[in-house]
Order: C-alpha cells, then structure tokens, then sequence
C-alpha cells in the first residue's frame, strides 16, 4: 500500500468523524430548515441526460440521448435536438422507444426545414414494414406525417395513398371530412393526362374512385352545370365512397356557387395603342374558353367587351358597363387605370383587374379582386424552391427592365428572409450580346487566374492550371426570354459553372418544343404555365404558334380570366381551395389577390416535361445527419 493511498483513507476516516461529531454537536438545536428544491429545466434536465448518455453503454446511452431529444423539443431548442437524434444508432432501440424515435426524429427534421431527411425516415422500409403492429393512434399520427410531407415534396400520389390510409383509421366524420378534402385538393395538382391514365390502371378501389371523380370534374370544368351532374351520377355509382360519405366541402359548394353565377360579363380591355396586342390575346383566350363550352352545348354567360384605350379616365366607362347590366367586371389591364378603379368611391359588383397594384389592405375595395402574370410571384416560387431543395447560395441573373428589377427584389426578399445569401450579377439590357464579359468578374474567374501567376512567380515555374469560379454558389436565379436564356446558360458552362442548378420563371419556354435550339438549356429548371407543359390542359384551347411568347402566355390568361366567373364564388366560399387553371393553380390570398401556384418543368434532350418531384440537394451538415440515422 502506497504512503499516497494510506493518506487518501485517513483523510476520509478523519472527515467521515467530523461529520459524525458535527451532527452530535447539533443535538439540542434546531435544524434549519430548507425550501423544496427548484425543479430543473427542460433543458436543465436535457443536460443531464446527455451526461447519462455519455457514460453509458448501448442501449442505456440511446435510450438518455432519445429521452435528452424529447426533453430539448420541450425547451424549444429543436436545432440541438435534431443534432441529438441525428447521433443516435437506431438499431440499439426496440419496440416503444423506436417508435418514438421515429416520430420525435420526422417532425423535428419537418420542423427544422431537413425535407428529405424526414422523407428518409418516412420511407425507411424496415420501420414501414411494422407500423402495422402499431397502436391506432400512433399509425394516425404517421399517415399525418406521410400526407403532409408528401404532399410539400410535390409528391401528390404518394400523398394522396397516405390520405387514404388515414381515411381508413379515423371514424371522426369532421375528420373524414378534412381527409377528403385534404385528397381532392391534392387531385386538383394532378394533370388531366395523368389522372386518366391513373383512372386506367389503378387497382386498388378506394383510389380508383378519387380518380374517377377528379377525371370527372376536370373534363367539364370551363361547364358547372355538367360538373354537377357528372359528381351526382358518380355519387349514384360509388354511394358507400368516403368522398360519397363525407364529401370535399369545396366539391360540395358547387351547387350554390352554380346557383349564383353571373350571367353577364363585361371585359375591360386596352384594343387599340401601344398595349393592343396585349389586349387582344386576352380576348382570343376569353373566346376560346367562352366556344369552348359553348361547342359542347354547356351554358355561357354573355359577355361584352369594352375598350379601355379610348379614354384617359376608366371611370365613365366603368359606370357604362354597370349600365348595361354587368354581374361581373374583369379588366383594365394598365396599372394606372386599375389605380382610378380604387379611387371610385363604389364598386357594386365584384371587379377583377388584370394587373397588381401595391395597395394597402385598407384602402381594398369590397368587391375588388387582382388578377394577372405576376413576376414578383413567380419569383418568389423560385426562392421557396430552390430553398426546399437544399439551396442556400444564390447567383441572380436579372434584365434590367421594370418586371426584372421587381421580380429580383421579390427573390431578394424572400430569399434573405429564408437566411439565404445571394450574389448579383449587373442587370443586363436587351440587347445584351456579350454574356462573358458580364458574368466573368461576378465568377471571379480573373481572381483564379491573378492567383496562379502570382504562385507562378513566387515558384519561378511555369504551373499546370484549370482557371476556377468562385465556389461560394450553389444555384443561378434567371430571369431570361429563350433567346437570352439560350446564351445565358452556355456562358456559365463555359466559365466553368456547369454544375450550378439553374432555375428560371415561366418567360423561359412559350409552349412551343424545339429540341434542336434548346439542348443548351438541358437541366434548367422553371416555374411553368401548366398550358405549356404535356397533358396539363386541352390542346384545343392553345393560341397560335406565330404569337410572341409573351402573348401566348396573355392567351392562357384570357381563358383563366373566363373561368373566373364560375370560380371567383368558390374562392369566397372557400378561401383554401386551388383551382386548376393554364396559367397555375388559382387560389386567394385575403383580401383581394388570386394567386398562382405553377408545376415545374426541365429541359431535357432539348424537350420540356414536367418536374414533378423536387431534386434533392443535401448540404454537407444534412448529409452527415441523414447518413448517421442509417442502419450500417
């Protein structure tokens, strides 16, 4: 025995009796008396756990990391406990625990923004093989996580299976309710193509008869009346159907919105001036729409069409159109005279304007409505895409027009907000021809070169180099016609920044496939006109192939612009619901505005088609999060 051990025993002898003749020394006296002792913190507690963790063994140390995760969500630090579940080895857990690991880990990474990773655990096929043994509400709770997920992926069909198995676990009918019209809103995502084609072969019989009613609807849709007769023969059909039982609320409103339908309509629009061409593809695709129901023997409205340029003042003309008996106005089209319509001191019935104003809420007439080809909008998708896709560092590539110095400033604020970075490049003009000697010092490409001469010099030898882009970017924002896109995208492959995700608005493709002059814009991603995109819409609606780009997407708004007299009811009702339209899905935000939701197309081989799934892109911190849950 060491003199150093025989020290350590006699000094805890020693203090063992002082602590013995202290508390005899105390007899007699009163004991002071203490407070109940402060309960520790969520986190407090989380702290504690993670220290268990660390000094045991598995499964011991898995199951404080979970219990420390569980306690972390509870004191709102879902960052760290996302950093917690991501270190826990899944296989160490068994049963209950697994199951909450499960759950806890999906919306947590939901939470946080970590899409694919919580698809990763959604999708996991060894936990999905057993969610069957699970208690009713816990596989409630993960065909919620399923639906919801799937459905913010772009995921449609897979949501919609999700929706379904829900539909069959719930007895609720308030729940069934929101089920079926959380599934029809889904529906409504679908193209016309495809649902007929899912209608085809589907076989399981619960989806087969949601793919029936939506075929149904969408074929009729510019026709309310044959819409209700198709839902009421399909109901006859399939009367034992969760969407005959509890129908969708918005399919429902049908029949009073088909009860109030204006049947008069009058079009403001600019036919003559600077603005004709604008004025008269919008009318080309109200007549389109208008024949088109009218071709089938469907009931139209009449509808008379007033030209706006023949005045300074809308207001006479506003008040001529209410003269002769208008229900529903839709137009102007030029700002300034949208801005006189707000300065009326009435609107008497709903009125539609082809354009936006940055109005305050305040000054929003009852019965005024904004409607029209919104860049701002457009790019606004654009951010909250690439965003969901795992982009945080973008390049802008913008003209310097007045829609281009909007649209950049919508990407610019919804990006930054989001906590993204983004870098400019000088806003090009129209006759912008050189594209390297505006995109190169923004690349940095001379930086590279400057850096290797001066490694030349300090060598004194000559140094094999590949000149670099800076590498603080991940994706481009473009902003371009396909003409200027066409340039725009070679310029970057060629200053070594072929591997940056591109992705643009709707401007980039008229409708019209050229695979010979497109193939230089393979893999760009866009926001589309669903008209322009394969078995979104009838071909029988679409505007001439000599029209300008830009007036081939105002034909798509004049047949949208139709539509809302039958639409515009169902939006009140139902201020949630989307309306699948040519120029996007159609929805109102309060109080005035109706918005577009557009699908994705990419070029591919010089075609366009469709994107519907999101392209996963995982920052490295992701990464290593999603790889670390992962049976080895």
């Amino acid at each position: 025995m060491t003199p150093m051990f025989k020290f350590r025993i006699t000094a805890m002898v020693l203090l063992g009796l002082v602590l013995v003749l202290g508390g005899c020394t105390q007899t007699g006296r009163d004991t002071p008396k203490t407070g109940p002792a402060t309960p520790l913190s969520p986190a407090e507690r989380a702290e504690q756990a993670l220290s268990l963790a660390a000094n045991s063994i598995a499964p011991h140390r898995q199951l404080h990391q979970l219990d420390a995760a569980e306690l972390l969500v509870l004191a709102g630090d879902n960052q760290q406990a996302l950093k917690v579940l991501s270190s826990i080895d899944q296989n160490a857990l068994s049963g209950q625990r697994l199951v909450d690991f499960h759950l806890l880990f999906t919306e947590v990474a939901m939470g946080q923004e970590r899409f694919f990773l919580a698809r990763d655990l959604l999708t996991d096929p060894e936990f999905s093989a057993n969610t069957g043994q699970l208690p009713t509400s816990l596989r409630v709770k993960w065909q919620k996580l399923r639906g919801e997920l799937f459905s913010l992926l772009g995921e449609d069909e897979q949501s919609i299976r999700a929706y379904a198995e829900l539909s069959s676990l719930v007895t609720s009918p308030g729940e069934q309710t929101a089920i079926s019209e959380a599934i029809w809103r889904l529906l409504t995502h679908i193209s016309q193509q495809h649902l007929a084609a899912l209608q085809a072969t589907e076989s399981d019989q619960l989806l087969q008869g949601w793919y029936t009613l939506a075929s149904r609807v969408r074929e009729n849709q510019g026709d309310m009346d044959k819409q209700l007769r198709e839902i009421t023969d399909w109901q006859i059909k399939w009367s034992e159907h969760p969407a005959a039982l509890n129908p969708p609320p918005s399919l429902t409103a049908l029949q009073e919105v088909a009860n109030n339908l204006p049947e008069q309509i009058a079009v403001l629009l600019p036919l003559q001036g600077s603005l004709a061409e604008a004025g008269k593809a919008i009318r080309g695709g109200i007549l389109s729409a208008w024949y088109d129901v009218r071709g089938a023997s469907g009931k139209t409205p009449l509808i008379r069409f007033y030209d706006t340029s023949s005045s300074d003042d809308i207001g006479p003309l506003y008040q001529q159109t209410i003269s002769d008996g208008a229900e529903l106005i839709i137009g102007p089209v030029q700002r300034e005279k949208v801005a006189q319509l707000l300065a009326l001191p009435e609107l008497p019935v709903p009125t539609v304007a082809l354009n936006y104003l940055d109005t305050p809420s305040t000054e929003v007439h009852q019965n005024f409505f904004q409607f029209g080809l919104s860049s701002t909008a457009e790019a606004r998708q654009v951010a909250d895409r690439a965003w969901l896709e795992g982009r945080r560092f973008a390049l802008a590539i913008t003209p310097d027009s007045s829609s281009g110095i909007r649209a950049l400033a919508a990407f610019r604020e919804r990006w930054q907000e989001r906590g993204g970075t983004l870098v400019e490049v000088p806003a090009y003009g129209a006759s912008q021809s050189d594209f390297i000697a505006l995109l190169k010092p923004t690349l940095q490409i001379e930086q590279s070169s400057e850096r290797n001469n001066r490694l030349q010099r300090l060598l004194g030898k000559q140094l094999a180099h590949t000149p670099r882009r800076r590498q603080d970017l991940d994706m481009v924002f473009l902003i371009a016609s396909p003409n200027q896109a066409r340039q725009i995208k070679p310029t970057l492959d060629f200053l070594f920044a072929s591997d940056l995700q591109v992705y643009g608005t709707s401007q980039l493709f008229s409708g019209i496939q050229d695979p010979g002059r497109n193939r230089d814009l393979d893999g760009v991603r866009f926001s589309a006109m669903p008209w322009t995109l394969p078995g979104y819409s009838a071909d029988s609606m679409g505007p001439a192939e000599d029209l300008e780009p830009i007036y081939r997407h105002m034909f798509a708004l004049g047949i949208d612009t139709y539509h809302l007299h039958q639409w515009l009811g169902q939006m009140l009702l139902f201020p949630n619901i989307r309306l699948p339209g040519n120029t996007g899905m159609l929805y109102l935000t309060p109080p005035d505005t109706i918005e577009r939701e557009q699908p994705w197309g990419i070029f591919k081989n010089g075609r366009v088609v469709p994107a519907i799934q999101l392209q996963k892109k995982i920052p490295e911190a992701e990464h290593q999060a999603a790889s670390s849950h992962q049976t080895p």
